[in-house]
Formats: C-alpha cells, structure tokens, sequence
C-alpha cells in the first residue's frame, strides 16, 4: 500500500477527531407540537452556534442542542439571516471547541470534508471536493443566495447547518441542500463572516435600495474576458438618476465587481443617508449622489 495514502488516511483520521468537537445536533418540536425536526450546527464562539434558518424555522424554543460527546442543552435564537439560510443560536455553558473560519476563498478541487447528522446518524462525515464556486440557488422562500459553494462531498436531509471544512480543520462553507438532489451546495465562509456580527447586535438583517435590478455581464478589454455588474432595471426619478446600461463601479466606495458586492454595499447604515454610487456611461464615468431607502422583503 502507498505509503503517501497512508499518511493521508492517518491525516484524514487526525483531522476529523479535532473537528468533531465543534459541531452540533439540533433538536426541535414544530410549533404546532405536531412533528418533530432536527438538523446540524457548528460552534462559532462561546455559547453560541451557528446552523442554517431553514433548520430552526419552524422549531420551537428551546431547541435542543446535543454537542459531541455531551450532554443535551438548551437553545434560544437570537438572530436570524432568511435570506442567505443563516440562524444564530445562544447556547449557554455550551464549552464546545470554536471552528476557525478561513479566510481564502474555496477553490475548485480542494478537498472538502462535510460533518453533520444526515438522517438521523449523528457524527456522519464525508468527503469530497470542491465542484465549483460563486453558485447562485433560490431557496423555497424565494430568497437568491449568491456565490454559494458547490461540492460533491454528500450532503443529505440532517447535514442543513454542518460544517464543510478543508484539510486545514477551518469553516469554509455551512452545508445546506442543492437545487437537485445530486447537487450539494455550503454557505460560503465569507457570507457568514459578514452576516453574524450583524445578527449579534442585530439579530436581523437589513439593507438599503436604490432601486435597481443587476445582471452580470461579460465584456473584453485587453484581450482577457471580465465581468461587469450591469443595471438590468431602474426606477428612474429625479432623485434616481441611474440608468438601465449603466456599469456599476462603486456603491458608497465599496468597490463593486459581483452581484453579492452591492447587497453588501448597500447595508444598513446607508439607509437614509446620503451615499456616492460611481458608474460608467456609455465609456463616461459619473458620480452619483442618492438615498437608499429600506430594502422590502
């Protein structure tokens, strides 16, 4: 036998011990009483735990949070993010072992390893790859999540809210079930690292609108093929002077090259206030000064 697959195996096994630790079972009634649920969350910071908010939606409170190798707890949201599947659970005296979050981006063929609680078998691994990045799915509350992970790492009912980690041991995307069922999709660590501090002070999210649709476009410049984020609808005004055509630059000095830049662009400190959105006309850059009101859900 190879010894290189060996060492990988004993790696693999080493990993995966360390990991462990640090996920969740979620246990919970329906509010009605009238069925019972559960789903997979990881530890992000003492007494807290972080799972998918389709997991908790329909649970009642307390959930019931079993750590690996502990004794059942009880939970209370404190913030929830429907829009990209996110939930933010208290958890006192939890004394789990925190995930580290990465910081680079998942890249297409990195091994990725998905701990979680599929049909009911708690502390299920599996493992695979990254299949590809910047997936956009539609959730059955007709929410769009952006720059999703795609990975063909199994992922069933009762993984929603596991961790997908990489050979490092760190986050790089929160399990959650893909438009088809041989498609595996994760929230993707960036989108979390935005999202939780906000549902810590928060517990909830909000964003501003300038009453714009965006689309993404391909253009040529230097012989090399980039995208362009272009306005697909405006709701012109004379307190919106954007166009449809226009190619958005930056939204209040955030520069803007995907779609998921201008949702974050437009957060809720803009709301209301005063803001520069700068974009190209035609081949003329303009500076434009708008209000974003309260993005409706």
């Amino acid at each position: 036998m190879s010894q290189a697959l060996i060492a990988f195996n004993e790696q693999l096994i080493k990993l995966i011990k360390i990991a462990l630790p640090s996920t969740v079972t979620i246990y919970g009634t329906s509010k009605d009483l009238t069925s019972e649920s559960q789903g997979s969350g990881w530890i992000y910071a003492p007494d807290l735990v972080v799972t998918n908010y389709h997991v908790i939606e329909e649970m009642a409170e307390p959930l019931i949070i079993k750590p690996v190798g502990r004794t059942e707890l009880n939970g209370k949201i404190i913030g929830v993010d429907p829009s990209n599947d996110i939930a933010l659970i208290r958890v006192k005296n939890l004394l789990g072992t925190c995930l580290e979050i990465e910081t680079t981006p998942a890249q297409i063929g990195e091994i990725s390893i998905a701990i979680g609680t599929p049909h009911a078998y708690r502390e299920s691994v599996s493992l695979g790859i990254i299949s590809g990045t910047s997936r956009q799915i539609r959730k059955s509350n007709n929410c769009t999540i952006e720059e999703m992970i795609q990975t063909d790492a199994a992922i069933n009912p009762g993984n929603s809210g596991g961790p997908l980690i990489n050979v490092y041991g760190r986050l790089i995307g929160m399990n959650t079930m893909g438009p088809a069922e041989t498609v595996n999709m994760a929230v993707p660590a960036e989108t979390i690292t935005h999202v939780i501090p906000e549902l810590l002070d928060h517990g909830s999210i909000l964003r501003g609108s300038i009453g714009i649709s965006i689309s993404i476009e391909q253009i040529v410049k230097n012989d090399r093929i980039s995208s362009i984020v272009c306005v697909k609808k405006s709701r012109g005004t004379e307190e919106n002077e954007i166009q449809k055509g226009d190619h958005l630059i930056s939204i209040n000095g955030s520069e803007i090259k995907r779609r998921i830049d201008v949702m974050r662009a437009l957060n809720r400190e803009t709301i209301g206030k005063e803001i520069i959105v700068e974009l190209l006309r035609e081949g003329i850059e303009k500076k434009i000064k708008i209000i974003p009101g309260e993005l409706k859900k």
